[in-house]
């Protein structure tokens, strides 16, 4: 969550200088626990266990992956690289993954606080 607070700041900084003369617009890489996993993880396939089974797709197969920043759609005559569509695209991932680890963290409480003998709420 850190990270994508530190994220979240840095791409805010990008649309603050979309007028800025020469300013070339910063990203972070992602962060070391998604690197991680995607060494250590193999790719899942899907058994069909019957024959009128669908064929699947592995989780995150269809995943696309964010370009570096270094490679922008356009440069303003200024100097300027900052396209401020693909900004805000990225922010809105930003708030999703932020979202989700916020979910996440509540239902892991929940299941502590059940398991515990609290209640569920």
């Amino acid at each position: 969550m850190d990270w994508l607070g530190q994220r979240q700041n840095v791409l805010s900084q990008n649309i603050a200088n979309a007028d800025t003369p020469d300013y070339a617009p910063q990203d972070l890489k992602n962060g070391p626990f998604e690197r991680l996993l995607t060494r250590q993880l193999a790719p899942v396939a899907p058994a069909a266990t019957h024959a009128k089974h669908l064929a699947g797709s592995a989780p995150g197969e269809r995943r696309v992956q964010s370009q570096d920043q270094g490679e922008t759609y356009e440069t303003a005559p200024s100097g300027n690289a900052v396209v401020l569509e693909e900004q805000l695209v990225k922010v809105a991932e930003t708030q999703m993954d932020y979202q989700t680890m916020t979910n996440l963290y509540r239902k892991h409480m929940q299941m502590f606080r059940i398991a515990l003998g609290r209640g569920g709420s």
